[in-house]
């Protein structure tokens, strides 16, 4: 889930919870993980049956029983294309139809199916030659070249066009396009942006680049002034010495480029400037644009060519999101207040999971079978009690932990006409409630949520903290924000199991989340008769990050939102665990734990310690650490200053390489990551 928004995070620096955990490295690598024991489930957690008790319209859903069964060996981890996740929207619909509810208008039963490529790998028919004259050279997929997962699938045979960084933009006043032929043309074009003598973007003037670096916008750039084909190296100054390809994508999302889409390595583009006679290389054209902040474009002779096709070859499953209705009364009957959470999970680990390199079940209790248990427990409240206003739909959406996948199919294929949306509740990890802290996200999407939300407060044990006003966040809200939907985001914080087999239902907080749902209904019934509201988009600033279309953006579990990676992303590892709820008034990040065998761990770190100093500088959020480890090395002894039980406390750790690959601004396989994938 999401890092806690700080107050004094500056905007262009707020960055997801994938940001962080992959920055901290949380699970090096590890050569075996004991197994903890599932404790025995509830009386109720039966294979195949609802959670519950009762009949008809007086079925009860038993929370705990519902964890149980949802987070059970049986159901395999919930991930994609697996027979668990089959029977958990079973169970889902099962639950649904037990409490009378009805499937969405049209259809017979409680499923939207839809298909989703989970696999996707370059075509055997793959290639690419460079021609000059009479000579010919072809390259080797994965060592020299590699197509993009987002690309175009077309032969191209055509002259050479560089286009510095492929770039056309009015409100930069920037085009690398102007006073240049592309059409029927390969475009030739440098990754990122113009960059300033520190490496920085000279469009933003801060370490993010800006929405026109992403990849997906160089090839529609390229695609509008017509050429035939992109193909993309990585800028020689301030980046990588070594020069890496991008991966290619192991899921597949979005609209493909209307022309294929390739990155090639360094020294094909400064052979192909040497073959053409420029008197050019890659770095000095770099060196040009960067240092002038213009284009610096221009076609190479037509007697270079490059000649390529790229194919894909995807795999498809088929998936499906849970939807029922609860008809309303009155005027307001045809709006609908939606109640959501995911219902997926990593299956047996891979991508996403914080136990890299582990083939274990990934029960994911806490993320998201809470926040499927406290959404079906609203179902049953509204079931019994009606609405006196709005209809509701109730949704469990799949595929979130690929990139909100369910809930973008949704609202882009709504059961029910999306312009009668009124509002969104969002459950995503409700099981871990500490300290009675509910934390809630979105508030400001709507000018009538800040009053319910402290009504439900004065009423609720728990507490209300703000995880951040706007709408945008790495969860199945965002998809309902980005059709400017006001939404809410129910969430209890991070834990050191997040992602990681450990995450077993004997670790929730049963009584937690029945107050959630007692929280979350106070605010629903104020949302069935309030007035319409329409959605603050000045609130998004105050998102737990800004930019949904970030081209630094992750594909994180739970979407948007990591580090540009001028230096070639986080390299090392400190190994510490941060709290991702933490107490506002603390001055420092504090932490919920150390990875095993980290620098962190044998330094002497542990949960509840709170980091103030790294070296000479001070840290008070965890974007300071975060940019403190960009800065690292392999092997570089750091002095850490922390705080314990109020005391000051130093230490020294060993950074260590970081096991896993650092996220790059890559291989643009997401239309909100159009940079790149997680390892």
């Amino acid at each position: 889930m999401p890092t806690h928004p700080l107050r004094g995070a500056a905007p262009a620096r707020r960055r997801s919870l994938q940001l962080a955990l992959l920055t901290f490295n949380l699970a090096v690598a590890v050569s075996a993980w004991a197994e903890a024991p599932v404790a025995a489930p509830p009386q109720g957690a039966t294979r195949n049956a609802s959670a519950g008790t009762g009949t008809g319209t007086k079925f009860e859903v038993d929370v705990k029983a519902s964890v149980y069964y949802l987070a059970s060996d049986e159901l395999e981890g919930r991930g994609i294309g697996t027979p668990g996740i089959a029977k958990a929207a079973d169970f889902i619909a099962d639950n649904f139809r037990k409490l009378g509810l009805r499937p969405a208008p049209g259809e017979q039963d409680y499923f939207q199916p839809f298909k989703f490529t989970i696999a996707t790998k370059p075509g055997d028919d793959t290639a690419l030659a460079f021609k000059s004259g009479d000579d010919e050279t072809t390259y080797d997929l994965d060592k020299q070249y590699i197509p993009l997962s987002f690309s175009g699938e077309k032969r191209f045979d055509a002259p050479i066009v560089f286009v510095g960084y492929s770039i056309s933009s009015k409100q930069r006043r920037y085009d690398d396009f102007e006073g240049v032929d592309v059409k029927g043309k390969v475009a030739l074009a440098l990754r990122y942006e113009p960059h300033d003598n520190q490496g920085y973007s000279r469009f933003t003037g801060t370490e993010e680049y800006s929405r026109d670096a992403t990849l997906a916008r160089k090839a529609d750039a390229a695609a509008e002034a017509g050429a035939v084909a992109l193909v993309i190296v990585n800028p020689p100054a301030f980046h990588e010495e070594n020069d890496p390809l991008m991966p290619f994508a192991s899921q597949y999302r979005g609209e493909q480029s209307k022309i294929p889409v390739i990155q090639v390595r360094r020294k094909l583009v400064d052979a192909w400037l040497q073959a053409a006679g420029t008197g050019d290389d890659l770095r000095s054209l770099q060196r040009k644009i960067d240092n002038s902040g213009q284009p610096a474009s221009f076609p190479l002779p037509e007697a270079v060519h490059l000649s390529g096709n790229v194919t894909v070859r995807r795999v498809e499953k088929d998936v499906k999101n849970v939807v029922a209705v609860l008809p309303g009364t009155g005027a307001l009957a045809n709006e609908y207040v939606v109640v959501g959470a995911h219902y997926d999970h990593l299956g047996k680990g891979g991508p996403g999971s914080l136990a890299p390199g582990v083939r274990a079940i990934h029960n994911g209790a806490d993320d998201n079978a809470s926040g499927t248990s406290a959404m079906l427990k609203i179902a049953e409240h509204y079931a019994h009690a009606g609405s006196n206003g709005r209809s509701l739909v109730f949704c469990a959406f799949t595929a979130e932990e690929e990139g909100l996948i369910g809930s973008q199919h949704f609202v882009s294929h709504p059961p029910v006409p999306l312009s009668q949306l009124a509002f969104m509740v969002n459950f995503d990890m409700v099981g871990r409630v500490r300290n009675d802290i509910l934390y809630v996200g979105g508030h400001g999407t709507a000018p009538i949520f800040d009053s319910l939300i402290a009504r439900a407060d004065e009423k609720s044990p728990l507490r209300f903290k703000s995880f951040g006003r706007g709408g945008f966040g790495p969860s199945d809200h965002m998809s309902f924000a980005l059709k400017k939907v006001p939404v809410l985001f129910l969430y209890t914080g991070l834990h050191r199991d997040y992602h990681t087999p450990t995450d077993d239902a004997d670790k929730v907080n049963y009584k937690g989340i029945e107050q959630v749902v007692g929280f979350a209904a106070d605010v629903i019934d104020g949302l069935l008769t309030a007035p319409r509201q329409q959605y603050v988009d000045a609130a998004d600033s105050q998102s737990m990050f800004n930019d949904p279309t970030d081209p630094n953006a992750s594909s994180s579990p739970h979407g948007p939102g990591t580090p540009r990676s001028a230096s070639g992303g986080i390299r090392v590892s400190l190994g510490v665990v941060p709290d991702y709820a933490p107490d506002e008034d603390v001055k420092g990040l504090r932490i919920s734990g150390t990875s095993p065998g980290s620098p962190a761990a044998k330094a002497g770190l542990k949960e509840g310690d709170v980091l103030v100093q790294f070296n000479d500088d001070k840290i008070g959020s965890i974007y300071d650490l975060t940019d403190l480890l960009a800065r690292g090395k392999p092997g570089q002894k750091v002095k850490i200053a922390f705080l314990r039980d109020g005391k000051r406390v130093e230490t020294e750790a060993t950074l260590v390489e970081r096991k896993s690959a650092p996220v790059d601004a890559g291989s643009g396989d997401d239309e909100k990551n159009p940079h790149g994938k997680k390892d």
